[in-house]
């Protein structure tokens, strides 16, 4: 016996372990789906509690339901499937789980606590076992066990069931535990995929409304939703998801918020709003059209609105719906909540870079309508059109007209996107002011005017022919106008369309206010440089025939303008004044020339310093004999004015010249506040027509000297042969007397021959200075023409020197394609830049003492496409930075007197820059370089030159 009992212990145990091991083996491979552990832990405990009748129960809110029963009648399951109960003492399994103890009744008829006999009939329950499921001390569910036979349950069975329980608990706590790991796991990774949502799409919020509504539906199980913006009166849907389409169309249309509705209650301050059933609601009424609508086109049931806030704004909503009658648990509204914060940060990062690109972008328009204004001096239309076109774009218009007033009518000075039907129209008929009309509005003066809907009118109803054209030619509705206004007068307006009733936002209307300003600074600063302009003609003229010589210092006391009787008064040459010399240099120059008398140039310079601020005048002779008379005249701002009269008439013209003085001081200030390109283009102008006078007149005595010089020298020569017996009969002393003046004469002859043709040189500059070129234009392979030039600049200098020698250097650009240009005017500008680097180079050479030193010319090429560049360096002596500015200016040169005229870079200047529409730049370092680089465009465009010849 004590065998038997030992061995069914043992079986027993054996039993035990193996269904243990078995339900673990089902929890294991059943992670987070607790259906199949439930079923299999019932059907096992009941086995070896030896019972047909056995249900496993969990909390579900407030009351428990059956998840997992074992019986051998599906009526008695299906009963219990659809069980409910509650914690109390009416019920064997309700009083285990008030009392969180084992209950276990010998027979269930028989006890008097129990209420509920259907169940002991319909089951046929005798003896009952329930053990509660404990957590933490509190019951999450009940393991129950029944007999249909009165059979109290062993302790040893009653411990299996304890034990049962427990891996009950085990069970639904790791899958508890596993769905939050799971949940919070799909939370974050929805997050993340939310944030890089936001991080990819900087300022547009509508991927990041997506993505978030995708993964707020997904973790919260809800079978569609949208996701609203509010603008104060009304949500517009900005996504939505999963949505049926009939829906989706109804979303089209901005919602304002139903009285007692979720929108509503949102609009009046609450963050979430929960129904369980909108269909049941009395919010959502069999009368609620809402209603109807909502639940025919979405079979929408549960529902869930949370609000988007940020410092207690309503920015907007998300919401979802079920199809089913489930309410959202507290985590999913938590959820939704944590996406609603992320969604106000997307808006408010969209917010901030909007507005950060619509400031940059105004700032950019304003900007590039400065460039135009400062680019176009004068000039309105590119102002106007450029102005017309950042506000058509910024403020997001369809079309639009730039028009000023001229009397009563107006005049459109820029049209942009106007259809070609209303553009044909617009262009034969003027927009009167009609009563009422926008041309009236702005011929008074109203700052803005904002019309909706140019169509819901008065005017387009009653006919009127320009409204009608407005709209059923140029489909415009919303229009937007700001007058330009000046001291109370419309001066015109700029008008913009949309082609759908949107009105214009505050900031729109105030950016187009702002251009309007500008264009009124523009139109004003127009008329005042026209009137400028005008003046510095008017004063030119005045300048250029004063009886007097003027001349103009700056405030640093060098030469900025004089007039032509101050050259000839003085009879200064053009290469001086060219150089534009300080006030010390001049009067150096006209000391040791003995305008002065009899002085030393530094004390002169030295007396007529101390006085530089006063106004004073004196009398001098010059050495031709004529009294002069010598003002000189501070600037108020530096600088002053020295007049030179000749005091034989001043009698008779005193009041002339006082009026001619006084005009000049004017012309002065004036002049000080114009352009400085606009003076510089006068100057170069006078200087070109004076350079020519000037060089005609001088050339026919100049030929002649030069012709008399070299017929004196022959006619000498032919003295010398012919006295040559006479001169022999003399004696030694006369003889040598009468040789030395010979020899003298004809070394005379023959330095006003060498100085002649100098100046005969000087002048043959001048003049193709002053002339422009009558070559005609024609395709070149530019290699080759820089190839001849270089030979033909080399070989001239063996010509010159035959010691003359340098390394030449050529970088040319392969398959450059033939350029259309004057090719004998680039020829001159390059052999002019090949002398000068040679020049530079060999002297270098000459002055350097290196014996290692080679004077080197590169040239290179370059084809940019639309340009071609030619860059000539040398390794010569280099520029001083203080020669740059005057490189280009005529008679300028640092080489010594004698050496250059100072016309070469010059006219290679305007030959590039006048004649080709190019540039010519130069870079030098002292001692080191000098490296010209001339840029010639392709496409030739007629210059002011070519046109002026």
């Amino acid at each position: 016996m004590e065998n038997a009992r030992l061995l069914t212990e043992t079986r027993e145990a054996l039993e035990q372990q193996t269904a243990t091991a078995e339900v673990l083996q089902v929890i294991n491979s059943s992670p987070g789906n607790l259906t199949p552990v439930f079923n299999a832990l019932v059907e096992t405990a009941a086995r070896l509690c030896n019972t047909n009748r056995a249900g496993l129960a969990i909390r579900d809110g407030d009351a428990y339901r059956y998840v997992a029963t074992r019986s051998l009648s599906p009526e008695w399951d299906a009963y219990l499937r659809e069980l409910s109960f509650t914690p109390g003492r009416g019920t064997f399994t309700g009083r285990s789980l008030l009392e969180r103890r084992v209950i276990h009744v010998a027979d269930i008829a028989a006890d008097p606590e129990h209420a509920m006999p259907e169940i002991v009939t319909l089951g046929d329950l005798r003896s009952v076992l329930a053990v509660p499921l404990l957590r933490e001390s509190e019951p999450i569910g009940v393991l129950a066990f029944a007999r249909q036979h009165v059979e109290p349950f062993t302790e040893r069975q009653i411990a299996l069931a304890e034990t049962f329980a427990a891996q009950a608990v085990i069970a639904m706590e790791n899958a508890r535990l596993l769905t939050e790991t799971r949940e919070a796991l799909e939370q974050q990774t929805a997050t993340a995929e939310v944030l890089q949502a936001i991080n990819s799409s900087p300022g547009d919020f509508a991927p990041v409304f997506d993505a978030m509504l995708e993964k707020a539906l997904r973790l919260c199980d809800a079978t569609f939703g949208i996701m609203q913006t509010y603008d104060g009166e009304a949500f517009h849907t900005m996504a939505h998801h999963n949505s049926p389409p009939q829906f989706v169309e109804l979303l089209r249309t901005p919602l304002r918020p139903i009285p007692g509705m979720s929108s509503d209650r949102i609009v009046r301050g609450e963050d979430v709003v929960t129904f369980l059933d909108i269909a049941a609601d009395a919010a959502y009424g069999p009368d609620s059209t809402l209603r109807r609508r909502l639940i025919e086109l979405t079979g929408a049931r549960s529902h869930l609105t949370v609000a988007l806030r940020k410092d207690r704004v309503l920015l907007g909503e998300i919401v979802m719906y079920r199809q089913e009658v489930r309410p959202f648990s507290d985590k999913q509204i938590a959820l939704v909540k944590n996406f609603a914060a992320q969604a106000v940060i997307a808006m408010e990062n969209a917010r901030l870079i909007t507005e950060t690109k619509e400031a940059l972008d105004q700032q950019t328009a304003t900007a590039e309508v400065l460039q135009v204004i400062n680019a176009s001096p004068g000039d309105l239309a590119p102002v106007f059109d450029a102005m017309l076109d950042r506000a058509m774009r910024l403020c997001g218009a369809a079309f639009g007209e730039f028009i000023i007033r001229e009397g009563e009518r107006v005049r459109a000075v820029a049209v942009r996107g106007a259809p070609a039907a209303f553009a044909e129209f617009r262009s034969r008929n003027f927009a009167p002011p009609t009563p009422g009309s926008i041309t009236a509005r702005v011929f008074r003066a109203e700052p803005v005017i904002h019309t909706i809907d140019v169509k819901d009118d008065d005017l387009y109803w009653d006919g009127d022919p320009h409204r009608r054209a407005l709209v059923d030619l140029g489909g415009a509705r919303t229009s937007l106008a700001a007058t330009l206004i000046k001291d109370g007068v419309a001066l015109g307006a700029i008008h913009i369309y949309r082609q759908e009733v949107r009105p214009f936002s505050d900031k729109q209307i105030t950016l187009l206010q702002n251009f309007a300003a500008q264009a009124v600074i523009a139109m004003e600063n127009a008329r005042l440089l026209g009137e400028i302009r005008q003046r510095q003609l008017e004063l030119r003229v005045t300048f250029d025939n004063m009886a007097d010589g003027v001349a103009m210092f700056d405030e640093a006391l060098h030469l900025a303008a004089w007039n032509r009787n101050f050259q000839e008064f003085l009879q200064l040459p053009d290469e001086l004044l060219a150089q534009r010399h300080d006030f010390d240099t001049y009067i150096r120059y006209l000391t040791e020339r003995g305008e002065f008398g009899e002085t030393d140039p530094e004390t002169q310079i030295k007396r007529l310093r101390a006085r530089i601020g006063d106004h004073y005048s004196f009398e001098r002779t010059r050495p031709d004999g004529k009294v002069i008379e010598v003002r000189n005249n501070p600037i108020p701002d530096g600088g002053i004015v020295v007049i030179y009269s000749d005091i034989t008439e001043r009698k008779r013209s005193e009041a002339e010249i006082r009026a001619a003085r006084d005009a000049a001081e004017a012309a002065y200030r004036d002049l000080k506040a114009a352009q400085a390109s606009l003076i510089q283009a006068e100057k170069m102008a006078s200087l070109g027509q004076l350079t020519a006078g000037i060089a005609h007149e001088i050339k026919n005595p100049l030929n002649f000297v030069n012709n008399f010089a070299d017929l004196s020298v022959e006619l000498l020569d032919e003295l010398k042969e012919t006295t040559a017996p006479a001169i022999a009969a003399l004696g030694d002393d006369k003889r040598t007397e009468i040789d030395e003046t010979i020899g003298m004469l004809t070394g005379n002859l023959e330095k006003i021959a060498e100085h002649g043709r100098r100046a005969d040189g000087i002048v043959k500059s001048m003049l193709e200075h002053s002339r422009g070129s009558s070559s005609e234009r024609r395709s070149v392979d530019l290699n080759d023409l820089i190839e001849e030039a270089l030979n033909l600049a080399y070989h001239g200098g063996r010509a010159q020197d035959a010691g003359f020698n340098i390394t030449l250097e050529r970088d040319f650009a392969e398959a450059m394609a033939p350029i259309e240009l004057v090719p004998q005017d680039i020829t001159r500008v390059c052999l002019n830049l090949f002398s000068n680097g040679f020049y530079a180079a060999t002297k270098r050479q000459r002055e350097g003492g290196d014996p290692e030193f080679k004077p080197t010319l590169k040239v290179s090429t370059r084809d940019f496409g639309d340009a071609v560049e030619v860059r000539i360096r040398d390794n010569g002596t280099g520029i001083p930075p203080e020669y740059r500015d005057r490189l280009f200016q005529p008679f300028f040169t640092t080489k010594p007197t004698g050496e250059g005229t100072g016309l070469g870079l010059s006219i290679s200047y305007d030959i590039v820059t006048q004649l080709h529409g190019g540039t010519i730049t130069v870079d030098s370092r002292v001692g080191e370089f000098t490296e010209f680089a001339v840029r010639l465009p392709r496409t030739h465009q007629t210059t002011m030159a070519e046109a002026a010849s």
